[in-house]
């Protein structure tokens, strides 16, 4: 096993044993046990559908910047891209570009753009997300919101602006020179008032999906709570555990949401069960189809894609 997923790992193992324990290890994996499967599925296709909207997405920016992939390569490489959720704040989801780049031929410039306002779009839409229940969450909680969606907005406006060249002449950066360059043009195409909207109303949609996973998971270990806390609980989770910068969020999503949860009148047991189940079903179930992608795709041959140049219309 290569040695980048050994402390991913092994910080999940402690953690979720920590979780255990937190809502007494015994009657923590009774309540896992109790968890009926239609329930289990049910959280399983709400992540499938947060994935299968994201490629929605993902394929719509591909076709604002004209880049034209065979499907079948296009859903492997997005679907690979998974496989680095465990990533601190999925930053790994890069690889896509070299993967798409090593398939098709697609220059790593040209795509980047896109994985770059998957991110940022990810970002305002689980924000959006946590802001549907702002009276029901704690002030520093709508404080770490209101702060990334600032970040946010003011990160999407640099890299669509000539300042965001600047970057290129700094020491540590003029490697990836010619490549910020490449990219600068797909941004300001992403950034159009109209492809931004489409994309966060998608991220939303996407994202609203794995909120009812939590839910779900909850009524199905007895635990039940209103929607309408559930999602912005687990928005919230999801972004504390995004700063907290360390692989998928580890620590800082599961210790959000377990006193979140507690804070919504769910008991200990409850809220470790529920954040251990809803982990597993939307971190590792990503990581898992992302690899069996990834080996898929070693298996597709390579081919040259189409690739409108920027000056041509759809």
């Amino acid at each position: 096993m290569s040695k980048k997923w050994l402390l991913p790992i092994v910080l999940t193992l402690g953690v979720f044993v920590a979780l255990a324990g937190y809502g007494d290890f015994g009657s923590t994996l009774d309540e896992i046990g109790r968890l009926p499967v239609r329930y289990l599925f049910a959280a399983l296709g709400l992540a499938a559908a947060n994935y299968f909207l994201r490629f929605l997405r993902w394929t719509f920016y591909l076709n604002v910047l004209k880049i034209r992939v065979p499907i079948g390569i296009s859903a492997l490489v997005f679907l690979s891209g998974l496989a680095m959720s465990i990533t601190p704040g999925k930053a790994g989801e890069l690889v896509k570009c070299y993967l798409l780049n090593s398939r098709t031929g697609v220059p790593v410039g040209r795509s980047a753009p896109v994985v770059v306002m998957e991110r940022l779009t990810d970002v305002i839409s689980v924000i959006i997300l946590g802001f549907t229940g702002i009276a029901l969450l704690p002030t520093p909680v709508i404080a770490v919101l209101a702060v990334a969606l600032v970040i946010a907005v003011a990160g999407l406006m640099f890299v669509v602006s000539r300042r965001a060249l600047s970057l290129a002449s700094l020491p540590f950066l003029s490697r990836w020179s010619c490549l910020l360059r490449d990219s600068q043009q797909g941004f300001r195409e992403l950034a159009a008032p109209r492809v931004m909207i489409l994309g966060v109303v998608i991220g939303a949609v996407a994202w609203f999906a794995e909120g009812l996973a939590l839910w779900v998971i909850l009524k199905g270990i007895g635990s039940d709570i209103a929607l309408a806390r559930a999602l912005p609980i687990y928005a919230a989770a999801t972004l504390v555990g995004a700063v907290t910068a360390l692989p998928g969020g580890l620590v800082g999503t599961e210790g959000s949401m377990l006193a979140l949860l507690q804070q919504s009148g769910v008991t200990k047991t409850g809220a470790s069960a529920g954040t251990v189940l809803v982990r597993l079903v939307t971190l590792w179930f990503a990581v898992a189809v992302g690899l069996v992608a990834l080996l898929a795709l070693r298996r597709v041959p390579v081919i040259e894609a189409g690739i409108i140049p920027a000056t041509e219309e759809i």
